[in-house]
């Protein structure tokens, strides 16, 4: 873990600032500024957490007023025991599983604390290492980031220096790296934590670069204009005034990480901040309606801008779902799909957009607490540039339609366990209402029925792939959708990219190959190509011209471990262990623990017959996703719910 970033924080002291910033002259550089030790008691005496002026940020906000004034209304300055929705969750967590068991929470949300050794003992909310959260400190004294996450990064903090020393210490090479963002924002679910096996939990860092956004993406159609990485998402340019030192040609990162956690700047009362994640969320995701049939409407959902999953960060107590309502033709509502009770809680049927994890009873975990995740029943979230599809069964004489996708950070049930010990009555009431905010938007009017032909290509083409990743019934449907966005973009790639993925999904291979043969003398033509035909050449065995497709995808995409993973698995098939455990290695360089590589590399070992086929085997069964366990988990969770309740965990649900 991070030890020398604690031996060096308990360090430093930088010289001539003991006493002129700081309210305790032995408090660490990261610690010093900020509100004096008996105003800050007070203030988490009075609320229950502290939202007034930062900790630790006074030496900085000297030179860079602009990007501390950000970083103050960031989720990162309410990372720690300032965040009633975290503060909820860690406690319970410490008080089943104790206070060094809970140092997992602390590595990525208390350094502060963890650095002193105090999370180790019953926690002092009103100290200021508590309501430090992720000061500047911290990011920009990481060397070394993780790559396995888990905030096992090695970093080190000295206290402010001159000139172009200070900006060597503070603008280190791994600060301008995705990897730094990884060593949180990738978490493994260890042992220790569940206490019973290691599950993958958030990993927004693998996500990215499995997407088109990394560069990357074998599996993407719509490939994004460019390559862009966290910072260009979270941290755009954004002017600055000219007492900002740092920054360029007027412009400074902006430190506000806006995303979509419009609670804390909810609970902060801060106006500015909440318009900047309603902002960043405002069409991330594309909402539109395809005709399904009579009686039928699809909500086709494409996220258009998020480089990860949507929704990102804690999906077990995000909620995110689709509201539907139809009307007839004078006005009269006929039904509603997705609203809220007078209570705020949210409609039990509507369809949720999130990873569900689950106890070992199936039941839903519900207080972010991961210690008791035995399994995942259904994910429903959106990969990047990838769109899904949800079907409605519309009432009869419906006129017309609207479907809107919405997003609260924290459900009901969540804020009202976690905002229980908010004593302020002002901010205990908006800690237990967090905004619902509009991802995306789409209205239609029906004819005869039915929702009107579209004559988009893109809608069409969205449409044709969200279907052809259902039954084959679906890809029936997709078939018929995709060829007539081909007919009206025969010059574009993705329409027959979705007509091949259609013949897939139905088994036409002659068909997939003959598609793509023409799809690959178009201009602009993605590695997907490469990835469709080889998956369906693997599925009717055709393994030479398979691995002949997967290796010209894996020259065009070098670091992709969803591409070598395949290329090690053809190889394997083809008697070529050497080759496939070569491939198998180069797929784990991004992860070490992705499980379908370390499956390959498994068997290229043992058919080697190498010693370290045994080591392997425990690695991969340690990291393996337990599917046989969550087809169990699935069946209990089903029978938790009731019988002919809509299930998310379908290829296309229906509500």
């Amino acid at each position: 873990m991070n030890r020398l970033f604690f031996l060096a924080l308990a360090l430093a002291a930088g010289p001539g600032l003991a006493g002129e910033v700081g309210p305790a002259e032995g408090w660490p550089v990261a610690l010093r500024g900020g509100p004096d030790a008996e105003a800050l008691r007070a203030s988490v005496d009075r609320v229950g957490v502290h939202l007034g002026e930062p900790v630790g940020t006074a030496a900085c906000a000297r030179c860079h007023p602009a990007v501390v004034a950000q970083w103050t209304s960031s989720a990162h300055r309410f990372a720690s025991f300032a965040n009633p929705y975290y503060v909820a969750s860690v406690e319970a967590f410490r008080a089943e599983r104790g206070a060094e068991g809970s140092t997992f929470c602390g590595e990525c949300h208390d350094p502060m604390l963890v650095a002193g050794g105090k999370m180790l003992a019953p926690i002092d909310r009103g100290t200021a290492e508590a309501q430090a959260g992720l000061t500047c400190a911290i990011c920009h004294g990481i060397e070394a980031p993780a790559p396995i996450g888990n905030g096992a990064f090695r970093a080190a903090l000295s206290g402010p220096h001159p000139g172009k020393e200070h900006r060597a210490h503070v603008a280190r090479p791994a600060l301008r790296t995705p990897l730094l963002c990884a060593s949180c924002h990738r978490v493994g679910l260890t042992e220790a934590v569940t206490a019973d096996r290691w599950f993958r939990g958030q990993d927004e860092y693998g996500d990215w670069r499995d997407s088109g956004w990394s560069g990357r993406g074998a599996p993407s159609i719509w490939r994004p204009p460019e390559v862009r990485a966290c910072v260009d998402c979270h941290m755009p340019r954004v002017p600055a005034g000219p007492e900002e030192k740092g920054a360029v040609a007027g412009r400074i990162r902006s430190h506000r990480f806006a995303a979509a956690n419009a609670a804390l700047a909810h609970l902060a009362g801060d106006a500015e901040q909440l318009a900047a994640v309603e902002a960043s969320l405002a069409g991330a995701v594309s909402v539109d309606l395809q005709d399904a049939g009579p009686g039928r409407v699809d909500v086709v959902l494409r996220n258009r801008t998020v480089g990860h999953r949507f929704p990102g960060g804690t999906v077990d107590s995000n909620e995110v779902w689709v509201e539907l309502l139809a009307w007839d033709a004078r006005g009269k509502l006929l039904r509603t799909s997705g609203g809220l009770d007078a209570a705020g809680h949210l409609d039990p049927d509507a369809h949720r957009v999130r990873a569900q994890p689950v106890d070992a009873d199936g039941r839903p975990l519900a207080r972010r607490d991961v210690q008791h995740q035995r399994g995942v029943v259904f994910d429903s979230r959106l990969p990047p540039g990838q769109p899904r599809a949800v079907r409605y069964r519309l009432p009869a004489g419906t006129s017309r339609v609207r479907a809107r996708l919405l997003y609260r950070k924290f459900s009901k049930d969540y804020v009202e366990f976690a905002c229980a010990e908010v004593k302020e009555p002002a901010a205990k009431g908006r800690c237990l209402t967090p905004p619902v905010l509009t991802v995306g938007a789409a209205e239609v009017t029906l004819a005869a029925g039915r929702v009107p032909a579209s004559t988009d290509w893109q809608r069409l083409t969205d449409h044709a792939l969200a279907l052809a990743v259902g039954l084959e019934g679906h890809a029936t449907l997709a078939w018929t959708v995709a060829e007539e966005a081909v007919r009206l973009a025969p010059d574009r790639p993705e329409p027959a990219l979705a007509l091949a993925m259609a013949a897939a999904r139905l088994g036409r291979t002659d068909d997939v190959v003959a598609i793509l043969d023409r799809a690959d003398q178009l201009p602009g033509t993605p590695p997907a190509s490469q990835w469709i035909r080889a998956n369906a050449l693997a599925r009717a065995y055709r393994t030479p011209a398979a691995l002949e497709a997967a290796e010209a995808l894996g020259a065009r995409l070098p670091d992709d471990r969803h591409a070598w993973t395949l290329i090690a698995r053809l190889r394997g098939v083809r008697g070529d262990a050497t080759g496939s455990l070569e491939a198998a290695d180069r797929a784990l360089l991004g992860d070490a623990e992705f499980d379908p590589a370390l499956f390959q590399r498994m068997l290229a070992l043992k058919a080697l017959g190498r010693p370290e086929a045994q080591e392997a085997e425990a690695r991969w069964s340690r990291h393996r996703r337990a599917t046989e366990t969550d087809l169990t988990l699935r069946q209990r969770w089903r029978a938790e719910r009731g019988e002919g309740r809509p299930d998310p965990s379908e290829p296309l649900p229906e509500y």
